[in-house]
C-alpha cells in the first residue's frame, strides 16, 4: 500500500518533469523567496518595529541630555554672576558710612575743602532723601576758592575712603574775576536694611 501512495505522488510530479532546469530552479528560488519574506514579516517586522522605538526612545534621551548640559552651564554661569554680584555688594556696603559716621564724613569733606584752601559760606544738611534701598544724604554747601582749589577738593574728597559726591555744582566768576563762588551739594548714602535701619560700613573699604 506504502509503494501505492508513493508512486501516486511521484504520478503528480510527473508535470513538473517536463519544464526546464532553469524554470525548475526560478521556480524553487521564488518559493524559498516567498518563504523568506513570510518569515521576515512574521518573525522580523516585530523586532524592527521594536529597534525603531528603542532608537527613537535613545535619540529623545539624547537631546534631553544635551538640553540638560545646556542648562547646568547656564546654571554654572548664573551662579558665578550671582558670586560676584554679592562680592560687589558687600565691598559697595563697606564703602557706605554708618548712620553714626555720617556726621565724622561730613566733618572730613568739610576738612578737605579747607585744607584745599577753598573758603566754606554754607555748609548745611538737608533731609535725606530716601530710595528702595538706600537713603542719599545731602548737604548744601557754598565756597569760594580757585579752579585750582576746587579741583584739589574733589580729588579728595573722591579719594575718600567712604562714598561721598559732590553734585549740581553752580560755579560763578567773583567780580573781580580771579576765584569762584560755587554752590552746590555734597552727597553721601546709607543702607537701609529692612528694619529701615543703616547697615552699612560694617567693613573696611576703600574707594580706588
Amino acid at each position: 500500500m506504502k509503494l501505492d501512495l508513493d508512486l501516486a505522488a511521484l504520478d503528480r510530479l510527473k508535470p513538473l518533469l517536463i519544464y526546464p532546469l532553469w524554470q525548475k530552479a526560478m521556480a524553487l528560488s521564488s518559493v524559498v523567496l516567498l518563504l523568506l519574506l513570510g518569515y521576515g514579516f512574521i518573525f522580523w517586522q516585530p523586532v524592527q518595529d521594536q529597534l525603531d522605538e528603542l532608537n527613537s526612545a535613545i535619540e529623545e534621551q539624547r537631546q534631553i541630555l544635551q538640553k540638560n548640559q545646556v542648562i547646568a552651564e547656564k546654571l554654572e554661569l548664573k551662579k558665578k554672576e550671582y558670586q560676584k554680584l554679592v562680592k560687589d555688594l558687600q565691598v559697595t556696603l563697606a564703602m557706605l558710612p554708618k548712620k553714626s559716621q555720617i556726621d565724622e564724613l561730613l566733618a572730613s569733606v568739610s576738612w578737605a575743602g579747607k585744607d584745599a584752601g577753598l573758603d566754606f559760606s554754607k555748609f548745611e544738611p538737608k533731609e535725606e532723601r530716601m530710595h528702595e534701598i538706600y537713603a542719599e544724604v545731602p548737604v548744601s554747601v557754598g565756597m569760594h576758592g580757585t579752579f585750582r582749589q576746587l579741583m584739589s577738593f574733589l580729588k579728595r574728597v573722591g579719594e575718600m575712603p567712604r562714598i561721598a559726591d559732590v553734585k549740581h555744582l553752580i560755579i560763578v566768576p567773583d567780580e573781580q574775576g580771579s576765584s569762584l563762588n560755587i554752590e552746590g551739594e555734597v552727597v553721601t548714602y546709607r543702607f537701609i536694611s529692612a528694619g529701615g535701619q543703616s547697615e552699612a560700613g560694617t567693613g573696611q573699604g576703600g574707594r580706588e
